[in-house]
Formats: structure tokens, C-alpha cells, sequence
């Protein structure tokens, strides 16, 4: 019936808010001991995703930045994870609401890998049904290795490239198993996009500095 359905489906989402919650929690621990950025990497991101925001997509893919490698500086879009900056920026300049860029920066990690609890859901549920999927998203939510590569402050490539990736797995899974074919293809696409955005945000394509 209608009524079963709707507890149904709000039994789901509340499992999934818990998911959401407990990935959450967890990844905001190391916040007791301060809420700062950590390690050297986030920095750099931090400083890259401050200089698109201040200057634009178009200058940022032309930037050969003079402060780092000295002396011959770095080409930043083919020495790091140009994605990881672009969507950061992007995300703040639509979600920031006044907040400062370097608060938002801290939480960028705690958000995003929350989120993908929710995306490994729908990719296990595309191939194994819905009790799989919350199972799944329950065990990616409290992942010890996942959670040490995506905690509050770790404002690296990790959480943003597993997001991406997972996604882009569901598209392809779900393209394939639709009886479309219009609806199939877009799909497909999307998930080659998503893909390909989840390898630039986590993979480094490195040139070596001109002698």
C-alpha cells in the first residue's frame, strides 16, 4: 500500500541520516585538538582554491605559481589535482554563505566524504538491493581507512576522488542495467565524467620543473 510504502522509503532515509551522522562524528574528532588544516598538502590546496576564488576559473588554468619550486615556480594545473581546487571554489562561492574560505576549507573533507556514505548506497543497491546498499553504507561510514584519509582538516584529494569515482560507478551501473536507450547512454556518459573528474581530483600529473 501507499502508507507501507512511504515507511518504508522514510526508513531508509533515516538510515541513511545515520550513516551521514555517524561518518560525521567521527571524522570531526581530531577537531578537539584544534580546528586547523593539517599536514603540509592542505595548505597548498587551501592557497590554490583561495587564488580561483580571487581570480577565476581562467587565470587559475594559466597560473605558474612563483612561490613554490623555487627557482622555476610550478604549473599548478598539471603538478596537483586542478578538480580538488575547482569544485572547492565552486562549492564555496555557492554554499560559503560569508563563511571564511579557510573554515570552509577544514570542513570540505568531514562534508564531501559524509556524503559518499550516501553514493555507496545507491552503487550497492544498483547491484545488490537496498538492504545491501544501507549495509554498505553503514560499513563505508565507520572504515577506519577511509576515515583516516578524510578527517576534519584533511583538505586533500582522497575524499573528493573516492566521491567522484563512487559516483561515476553508479552511472555506469545503473546506465547499464536501464532498458533506455537514450536514458542508458546519458548515463554512461555521465559516469565517464564523473570518472574523469574523480582522477583529477585524486591523481598527480607531474612535469618536471624546466632546467
Amino acid at each position: 500500500s501507499s502508507a507501507a510504502s512511504d515507511v518504508y522509503k522514510r526508513q531508509i532515509i533515516g538510515i541513511l541520516v545515520i550513516a551521514f551522522s555517524i561518518s560525521f562524528m567521527l571524522r570531526s574528532q581530531p577537531a578537539q585538538y584544534g580546528f586547523e588544516l593539517h599536514e603540509y598538502d592542505p595548505f597548498f590546496n587551501y592557497r590554490a582554491t583561495q587564488f580561483i576564488v580571487e581570480n577565476g576559473i581562467p587565470a587559475y588554468l594559466d597560473w605558474h605559481d612563483d612561490m613554490s619550486w623555487y627557482p622555476h615556480g610550478r604549473d599548478v594545473v598539471s603538478t596537483s589535482q586542478p578538480m580538488l581546487h575547482i569544485t572547492a571554489a565552486t562549492l564555496y562561492q555557492i554554499f560559503g554563505a560569508g563563511s571564511d574560505l579557510y573554515d570552509f576549507s577544514i570542513m570540505f573533507p568531514v562534508v564531501i566524504g559524509s556524503a559518499t556514505a550516501i553514493v555507496m548506497f545507491a552503487v550497492v543497491r544498483t547491484i545488490g538491493g537496498t538492504t545491501a546498499g544501507l549495509l554498505a553504507s553503514l560499513f563505508f561510514a565507520v572504515s577506519v581507512p577511509v576515515l583516516y584519509r578524510g578527517l576534519i582538516g584533511w583538505f586533500k584529494s582522497e575524499p573528493l576522488g573516492i566521491f567522484y569515482g563512487l559516483l561515476g560507478i553508479y552511472f555506469f551501473l545503473s546506465g547499464i542495467k536501464s532498458n533506455n536507450g537514450k536514458s542508458s547512454f546519458l548515463r554512461l556518459v555521465a559516469g565517464g565524467v564523473f570518472v574523469g573528474l574523480g582522477m583529477s581530483s585524486c591523481c598527480l600529473l607531474y612535469t618536471s620543473p624546466s632546467p
